[in-house]
């Protein structure tokens, strides 16, 4: 009964909305989805589908995701104030990126210093329309799929670029734990020394049940949402060999926000 209620009923409803749909349609995790929360604007088909999408975007996970904006933005102006105090180029790369709408902020906010930022995401219509929206900024946007870090490495060994913050939000909530392990101990390989990790998960979702009856990601699977305590994350970070870590907990108790450092030799 519950599934027939779900599955008949509000699915085709959700269709009419343009954050339902893509939910629906296999876009659920997807750089584009992600970004439309962002911007926090209704938009569907006609009225009805202004209404419905409307109402999605003010529940309390999608507000949540909303703020994560703010909030990234908010650590990553911190790390690269401390950069340009210590004249420091500040070498970005943001992994399953999307259009990566945030990082345009930053660096239009420090566009006067050196910010470089490198997106990778695996969805070449996130990747070109992150190329559109850039406006010539210090920018770069490259398809490749981020379980085969292998294209970092090449870049920065071609042009002798070692990124000092790596970010990577909005993937982990969908992933089990073996592989959070393994992209984080590949981010701790590619990390300058000294460098900065951000990443986002997820304590709770009010939306849980309803995202996974009528979600799909973009490899056509349910989507599932993998819940950690900070405890579990700092243990991993720690394991893997990061030092400083730091985790917050968003105003709705759903997102966790997570940094950590590199560092291989005594500071």
């Amino acid at each position: 009964m519950i599934d027939f209620i779900y599955k008949k009923l509000l699915k085709p409803v959700f269709k009419a909305s343009k954050l339902g749909n893509r939910i629906t349609k296999g876009e659920a995790d997807s750089g584009l989805n992600l970004d439309h929360m962002y911007l926090g604007c209704a938009r569907g088909i006609g009225k009805f589908g202004n209404f419905i999408d409307g109402v999605l975007l003010n529940f309390p996970s999608v507000k949540a995701t909303r703020k994560k904006r703010a909030i990234l933005i908010k650590v990553l102006s911190n790390e690269v104030a401390n950069n340009v105090i210590n004249n420091k180029t500040s070498r970005i790369v943001d992994l399953a990126s999307g259009p990566s709408r945030y990082l345009i902020d930053l660096v239009t906010k420090f566009y006067q210093h050196n910010v470089e930022v490198l997106c990778i995401d695996n969805d070449k219509f996130s990747v070109n329309f992150g190329r559109r929206i850039t406006h010539n900024k210090p920018i770069r946007y490259t398809k490749a799929n981020i379980f085969k870090l292998e294209t970092l490495k090449r870049f920065s060994k071609n042009v002798k670029w070692i990124p000092n913050i790596i970010v990577i939000t909005g993937f982990f909530e969908t992933h089990d734990n073996n592989i959070m392990r393994k992209i984080l101990s590949e981010i701790f390989t590619n990390l300058a020394e000294g460098g900065l990790v951000l990443f986002t998960s997820q304590m709770d979702n009010p939306s849980k049940v309803l995202m996974e009856k009528i979600g799909k990601t973009r490899n056509g699977s349910p989507w599932l949402l993998y819940f950690r305590k900070p405890d579990e994350l700092r243990r991993s970070l720690i394991e893997i060999g990061f030092k400083d870590v730091i985790i917050s907990i968003d105003e709705w108790g759903i997102y966790e926000y997570c940094t950590g450092r590199k560092y291989t030799v005594n500071k």
